[in-house]
Order: structure tokens, then sequence, then C-alpha cells
């Protein structure tokens, strides 16, 4: 993109100034008539910006803010910072070529391709060639009537396009134009068609002749507010009147070429010319162009558009351009100024405006253009001016790197300053409210009387040392400031005094000196920002308050309670209350408003002068003059505030995990991982670099975020729910505008309500579940603690009971052999008590692990032989003990069963059965081991043998042990014929 002012120079979009406004913007009007075309900002987008080619044929703004670019290889959308580009490429177009653009009032945007005519709504794309109705597919001209129809010129055919039908125009229905090459819309809604053979206009069912071309070829045309039909082509301008009066205008009326391809009337009034040789405005009845145009600006102007914020867009064959006003009209050498490097302005008491150069003198302006220059040639001491002033008579005193001089009557009076180092050179020159004058130079501050200089403020042989300016306040005090040794005061006794940093001036070096309406002195420095003498107190106001710059080269006073101060970059506006409410606490810093080059200037550099200059002025019709090291800057107030329109805000893309979506269809998102970009902006075509942004997602953001300029907005790890991302646009002190999308963002399975639902139903599932396992649990162990129980009873039946029962037998013999049978009583004791001590063993292994002590150290069949004995010890019993089958290993619990029941087997034969033989037989095969106890007793009736009624305990406990085992007891006894136990468990 290029920006020219005077000369194209290039200003890269990302290094753009970014400069806040607050006293005026862009206005919404057209270009100012008054100011010279060289005076309005120029800048300039190629195909080096994102144009698809520098041709542009056509242009159109939609009702949405987007301008349109019709170019030879494509369509182009532009929003003021990016170009999109739509083609035959990627589908959207049936040909490359635009020539035409219409966008209508419904918002649809009609394009002209040489491959048929184009319709784009709602983001869709539909052509229309001949198989629908139109004549040629080669369309060169698009206009839209009152009623809606759309009138296209199609090769050397009209076509009108209404309610979905093509209705065709040509010579053969009596249509009298050959060769037509363009259809316009007139303000009252007449269409006028012009070709080869001059132009015509529709009447009802027919066409009638206004204007003919001399044999030539009408290419544009154009209705003014004031009925008059302008026709353009090789034959230059013609116009005719509403009375009928014709009038032809070319080179000779100031046209740049006599081939007019285009027209425009802004909505100013002002007419506007496209030709072959550049751009062209029509003033007082002669075409004005840039009269030092570069050859790019002499190029074909193929079409002209003004948007809806009054700027003028011009189609080239070098590019888009885009005329702006702004808010500073700039006066250089494009405007007749000898020079672009002004350093001082002064108004006379005559009116007059004089300016002062670097390099080039001095210029007498009237309305913006010099009238007369002076320079050494003259009389001028130099053609270097540090300033200029006005004595009592009404001539001027100019300060010129030759010394002072006066200007009186045209001639110029130029007395010689006395210098040890022969310097002539005066920076300021003033004559005090007592008639004398004083000059500030490299020796100090002079006196002349009569043309004899008298040094009053030393100066030295250092540049530090030279009074650079002067002031005389109220109190008659003349003040004088150094470039480097601080400020001096001569008050008026004659008494010297020199102010510095020490006293509280914030820099040393001083450029410039006003005093205010309050009587406060304002001292712009060089390094200190700006300093202000009130009641003997130096009060500061720097970069670091909020000011533009710490180099102040001038400083203006426009009696409005505002000081403009002149930077090293760019020009701040500040109020004077912000100052004092700054120095006394009330506020923290102060919001000055800043101009630039994105405000008209050609420089921001506005201390141009070295090593200083007295800088601007206020004039009396209240303009304010800024010398930049680029052209002198005008403020003028006359032309009004201006009004600001708001940006058309648009949401240009969403994505969600990185992926786009729709922005019209995506209400609804699917779930991710909550990743969220918007990107955005908001169409302002006059400066998009002032867009400022702020943005707000509501159900996460409580207040607006400001993104300034940025464009883009990214959320992580957004929870579902549901939301509205609001973006709002807008220019400083101008309206708003936002757009908002609203969505929401479904929840991952696991985050719906019916998962909870179900994960709640699954929770009480499994507490109802954890309850019964440990209500099992319970019953379980309660089993165990009865199964125990039983366990023990067993044990203790077969162990201690039965050792009791052995004793007691024991006891009852001891007490029949008592009657002389000592010995024999003696041996029933001494087995009744290791029988006592046997059973003691019992009862604790019992108590400890249950397990039988003859299993100790032995496998079953041995502590089956061991026991066995001692079970019928002391009685008349026998008892055999057969083992059959190999011998191996059992598991401890089935040893331990099986011992305790041919144990119980066995005491019962011996106690009960009053047998005399008992027998047990233990047979271990591969998958089964068998256990047999027989004896030759009384036996019994065992029809209620297992049962608890009849207290037969131990047969109970047999028949448990076995099937613990998982196996089968089985008894058989009949009375008198004896008892037999037998038990198969399974082994591994």
């Amino acid at each position: 993109m290029l920006t020219n002012h005077l000369n194209l120079e290039v200003y890269p979009r990302a290094l753009l100034a970014v400069i806040a406004l607050a006293a005026a913007s862009h206005p919404a009007w057209s270009l100012n008539p008054r100011r010279a075309l060289t005076q309005y900002t120029r800048t300039v987008w190629t195909q080096e910006h994102g144009l698809p080619q520098d041709t542009v044929r056509a242009i159109a703004q939609t009702k949405d803010g987007y301008l349109w670019i019709g170019t030879d290889e494509g369509l182009a959308q532009f929003d003021g910072y990016d170009f999109v580009v739509f083609n035959k490429e990627n589908g959207a177009l049936p040909s490359n070529s635009v020539a035409a653009l219409w966008a209508a009032k419904d918002g649809s945007l009609w394009i002209g391709t040489l491959g048929g005519l184009t319709r784009y709504r709602s983001g869709k794309f539909t052509t229309f060639t001949k198989k629908d109705g139109l004549d040629d597919t080669s369309v060169n001209s698009i206009t839209e009537d009152p009623s809606g129809a759309i009138w296209v010129v199609a090769g050397v055919y009209l076509n009108r396009f209404q309610d979905g039908k093509f209705t065709n125009y040509s010579p053969r229905q009596g249509l009298p134009i050959q060769a037509l090459r363009t259809v316009y819309c007139g303000p009252d809604g007449s269409i006028y068609v012009a070709g080869f053979g001059g132009v015509v206009r529709h009447e009802g069912n027919r066409f009638v002749s206004v204007l003919g071309s001399g044999g030539d070829i009408a290419v544009s045309l154009l209705e003014d507010r004031h009925g008059n039909l302008w026709a353009g082509g090789g034959f230059g301008l013609l116009t005719r009147s509403p009375k009928g009066d014709l009038r032809r205008y070319t080179v000779q009326d100031g046209l740049p070429d006599n081939y007019i391809r285009s027209l425009w009337e802004d909505r100013d009034g002002n007419l506007w010319a496209g030709t072959d040789g550049g751009l062209a405005r029509l003033e007082d009845g002669r075409f004005v162009s840039r009269p030092l145009a570069s050859s790019d600006e002499r190029d074909w102007v193929r079409c002209i558009y003004e948007d809806t914020e009054g700027n003028l867009w011009v189609g080239m064959n070098s590019g888009l351009n885009r005329l702006r006003n702004d808010l500073f009209s700039m006066y250089g050498e494009a405007e007749g100024l000898p020079s672009d490097e002004p350093t001082t302005v002064y108004q006379d008491h005559r009116g007059r405006i004089w300016v002062g150069f670097h390099d080039s003198g001095l210029v007498q302006l009237v309305d913006g253009k010099p009238v007369r220059v002076y320079t050494q040639k003259d009389g001028l001491p130099s053609n270097e001016i540090f300033s200029i002033r006005e004595n009592r008579d009404g001539d001027l005193l100019i300060a010129a790197r030759g010394g002072p001089s006066r200007l009186h009557d045209g001639y110029f009076v130029n007395p010689v300053m006395r210098d040890p180092l022969n310097r002539r050179v005066a920076f300021d020159y003033l004559q005090d409210r007592a008639g004398r004058l004083w000059v500030a130079s490299p020796n100090g501050v002079s006196e002349l009387e009569g043309n004899r200089p008298h040094t009053v403020i030393p100066g030295g042989s250092q540049l530090n040392n030279d009074a650079v300016v002067l002031c005389e306040t109220r109190d008659g005090s003349l003040w004088a400031g150094t470039y480097s040794e601080g400020l001096w005061r001569r008050n008026d006794q004659g008494q010297l005094r020199l102010y510095t940093v020490a006293d509280g001036l914030s820099s040393n070096q001083i450029r410039s000196l006003v005093e205010g309406t309050d009587g406060t002195l304002w001292i712009g420095t060089f390094g200190g920002g700006l300093d202000a003498l009130r009641n003997g107190q130096f009060f500061h106001v720097t970069a670091r308050d909020g000011l533009l710059s710490d180099n102040v080269s001038h400083i203006e006073d426009d009696g409005q309670g505002t000081l403009w101060l002149s930077t090293t970059r760019g020009i701040c506006r500040i109020r004077k209350q912000d100052i004092w409410d700054l120095v006394s606490g009330k506020i923290r810093a102060i919001t000055p408003v800043n101009y630039g080059v994105a405000d008209g200037l050609r420089s921001a550099q506005c201390a141009p002068g070295y090593p200083t200059s007295s800088g601007g002025t206020r004039s009396s019709d209240g303009r304010l003059w800024f010398p930049t090291s680029r052209g002198l800057a005008v403020l003028d107030p006359r032309e009004g505030p201006a009004t600001v329109v708001a940006p058309v805000v648009h949401l240009l893309e969403v994505t969600v995990d990185g992926r786009p979506t729709s922005i019209a269809n995506g209400a609804r998102l699917a779930p991710g991982n909550g990743r969220m970009q918007f990107r955005y902006a908001g169409i302002y075509l006059s400066g998009p670099e002032r867009v400022r942004y702020s943005y707000r997602l509501e159900g996460l953001d409580g207040e607006w975020v400001s993104s300034v300029a940025r464009r883009v907005t990214n959320y992580n790890s957004l929870p579902h729910g549901q939301y509205r991302f609001t973006v709002r646009a807008a220019v400083p002190n101008g309206p708003s505008g936002e757009t908002s999308f609203a969505f929401q963002l479904l929840p991952h399975f696991y985050e719906t309500a019916w998962f909870r639902y179900l994960c709640g139903v699954l929770a009480a599932a499994g507490i109802w579940g954890l309850y019964n396992l440990r209500l099992r649990q319970i019953r379980q162990r309660f089993s165990l603690v009865l199964e125990e129980r039983g366990r023990l009873a067993r044990e203790i039946h077969d162990t201690l009971a039965q050792g009791f029962v052995g004793i007691s037998s024991q006891l009852d013999a001891v007490a029949l052999t008592l009657n002389g049978h000592v010995d024999v009583a003696r041996k029933h004791l001494d087995l009744a008590r290791k029988m006592v001590r046997h059973s003691l063993t019992e009862a604790r292994r019992s108590v400890m692990d249950l397990r039988a002590s003859a299993l100790e150290g032995h496998d079953l069949p041995a502590a089956l032989s061991q026991a066995a004995h001692q079970w019928t010890a002391g009685s008349a019993v026998q008892v055999r003990v057969d083992v059959e089958g190999e011998s191996r290993p059992l598991p401890e619990e089935t040893e331990q069963h099986l011992l305790r029941i041919a144990q119980e087997a066995v005491t019962n034969a011996v106690k009960h059965a009053r047998a005399s033989q008992v027998s047990i037989h233990l047979e271990m095969a591969s998958r089964e081991l068998s256990l047999r106890v027989a004896d030759n007793g009384r036996g019994f009736e065992q029809d209620e043998a297992f049962s608890e009624v009849g207290g037969h305990f131990g047969l109970l406990g047999m028949r448990e042990r076995a099937e613990r085992l998982g196996g089968e007891l089985r008894l058989h006894s009949e009375p008198g014929h004896g008892t037999e136990v037998a038990v198969t468990v399974p082994i591994s």
C-alpha cells in the first residue's frame, strides 16, 4: 500500500502509526473542494499488496461495507485490511476478466465478466449466460433502475433482468445505438444508453436520442444534480444542459487527456473525470489535475467510486487509489511553495501570512499560494530563516542565519552583529513594549541601539551558550532560552537571573517560550518535555505523564484552554486544565490528542529548524500553522467538526479446536477441547488502522475486553454451555458498530444430564451391591462362627470329653480295687495321670490349631496306628489297623477330619457297644480314600442315629466332617450284630 501526499512513499500496513483522534476524524462527506488535488492523501494498493492484478476496471461497495474491485484476474473483496480474491479457478466466476460491478439495493452484487453475468448474494455466486436469456456473455456495463430491475450491456445488446427473466433490446427492436458501451440510470430513474452513435434515453417502449457523439463512441455517462447530462469518450467530454445547450471540454479546458473513460459526481456536487491522462476535477468551469503528477498518476483512469465515508476510489492501470480528506491541509512544492522545508510562520497586523524556509528565504502567502518570494537576491542576509516577528511600525523583524533583518516597504535593513568569532547568525529578533530591539544569537542577547548591538546577556564560544528564543511577559521581564545552558530572565530593573535544572527546570535545552493568558510562562524544552513557570515554581509534563514527546520545539495557545505543541514525533494537543490536574495529583496521567502522518501530515517531524526555529502560529481566522520537515501543515476550524461513520463489523471466521465452523449454521458446536478462535474486522475504509476493537464472551467475560487493533481473539478450555461472542469496533470519538455470534458448546457425553443420571443410578446400584456384599460377608462370617462353634463342640467331644470319660473309667477302676489291691490301683492312677496329661495337650491344641497331637510328625496311617491304642487303653478291646494302597501326603484338613472320625467311631465302640474287637481299615486309591471302622459290639437301631433329639452328637459330627471334605459317611448297625462306619472322600 502506498500513501502519497506529494510524492509516493511506502507505508507497510503492519507499520502504520496508531494515532488517537479526539478533536476530529475523517469526515463522512466528499473531498473538500477547497483543497488542491495534491492536498488529498493518496494511498495506492497494487498486486504487491494483495490485488489479483493492477488493472482495476470496476469498483463498487455493497451494503455490508465491503469494497469490491474488478480486475483482469478476478474479483477482490476488500475490508481495508486484506483482499479476498474470487475467480474462475475457485469456482466463483465464469471468467477472470471483470469489466463491470453494481451494488444493488437489495444488498447483492452484480458482476459483469467476459463469461456472463454473475450475482453474488448471501455468500453464493449465481451466473447467467445465453441459456438463461442473456444476449451475449461479454458484459461491459450494469446499472439498476428504481424498480430494482438490472440493466446490462452484453456485447452490443441491452438486456433488462427482472423477476428472474431477461428482456432483450437490440437495433432490431428499435434501439438506435450501434456497439453499445454503457448503460446509466439517472437521478430521476431514466435509463440512458451510450455507444457508437451517441446517447439515447429509454421512454416507455422506445428509445429517444438525447445527445450525439459526432461519429465517435461514448463510453461513460453521468447526469448531475442540476440536470446536466455528461457523456465522455474519445471526443473529450460533452455536456447537455436541461435547456439543450451543449458544451465540449477538451485538453484546452484543463483535461489531462481527451479520452474520458469514467465520470463521477460526489455528494458535494464536485464533478470528477477519469481520463487516459489521469484524474481531473471541474472547478469554476475548468478542469484541474495535478500539475506535477508522476507518470503513474497520469495513467488511465478506468473507474471512479465514492464510498459511504466520502473517500474517492480511483481504478487505474497501475492499481487501486484512494483519495482521502485529512485533518491537515499541507502546503509544499506541489502546491507552489518554493520548498518543502518551512521553519517558521507569522501573521502580521494586516493579516498577511509570512513563511520562512530553511533554504528558500521568505514567502508571503495568500489563500495558500505564494504571491511574493524574498531571497538573498532581494536583500535578505540569508535564505535560512529562524523567526519572523513585527515591530510597532508594521515592519517585519526577521532572524536569519546571516543576521537580523528588518523588512520595510519591500526593502531589507540588515544590522551588523559584532561577534568575536565573527558569528552573524540571529535566532530571534524582538521589539519589546518600550520599543527596544533585542537579538538572540550565539553571542547571547544583545540590545540594538540604532544599528549598534550591546550585549546584555552573555553568550559564549560554545553552541551550548547560544540564546535561541526570546519572550517578553506582561510584567516587563525579558526571557531568553539558551541552547543548553538554561533560561535567563532580565526583569524590568535590568537584573539578570539564570534558571537551570537546579532551580526546577526539567531540561536546560530551551526551544520555545510563550506567556499564557493567565500569566503562566510555558516553556518548551528538548529532553524535558513541557515546563510551566507559575508563581515562581516550575511544573513539568513529560512523556512519562502521557506527553507525545519530550522534545517540544514550539508552543501555541489557541485561547480556548488548549496548548498545541510541535514535537519531533508530531503535533500534540493538550488541555491546560489537565496539566494543572496532573501537577496537583488529581490525575495520574494526561490524555492528549496526537496527530501524525495518519492525520495528513507528510512528516511527523514538527521541529524542523536547526538548531532551532520559532515554529508556527495561530492566525486571526483561527487556523493553526505548523512547519514540518515536509511542508507546512494547516488546521482549519472553518471546515467544521468531522463526523465519523461507525465501522461495519463482520465476524470473518470462527474455528473450534482448529477447525473452521459455519458462522451461519454454527449455533450448536460439537464437544471438543474448548479451544475457540474468533477472527473479525471492522470496515472503516478511510483508515482501518484507526479502528479499535473490544469484545466480550457472554457466559464467561464479565466486562468488555479491549484488544486495541488486534483482530483475532482466542479462548481455551471453554466449558460447555450457552455463549454469545460480541465484538465492537469504533474509531476514537466516533460511534461504534458491533456484531455477535450466539452458540452452544455441546457437552461431552460424560458431561450430559443423562450420563450423570446414569452415573447416579450406577453409583446407587454399586452402593446397593456393596451393601449386599457386606451383608453376605457378615452372614458368611457368622456362619463361619457357627461352624467354628460346631467344630469346637466336635473337637471337645472327640478329645476332651472322651479323654475325661477315659479318666472317669480309670478312677472307677481305682475305686473298685481300693479294697486291698493297692498295686492295681496305683497302676490305674498312673494311667489316669497319663490320660489327664494327654487330654490337656489335646485341649491346648484344640484351642490353638485344633490339630490332633497324634498327627505331629506323622502321616495319617501312622497316626491311626498310634492313636488307636490310646483310644482303647484301659479296656479289654483289641484294635487292629490295616492300611491298603500306596501312602502319600494328604491335605492337613483331610488327615485331621479322618483321624477325628476314626477316634469318634472307636470311642463309641469302647464306650457304648461293649465290643471286644475293633478294626480300622484305611484304603488309599488314586482318586479317593476310604476309611472303615467296624466293631463286634451289640449294635443299635439306626433310624434316628443322626437326629439331635437322640443325643447322637458324635455321629452328627462325623457326618459333618465327611461333608466338609466333600465326601460321604455311611453307617451300618443292627442290634446284636455290631456297627460299621465307612467314610469315602475324594483326593487329588
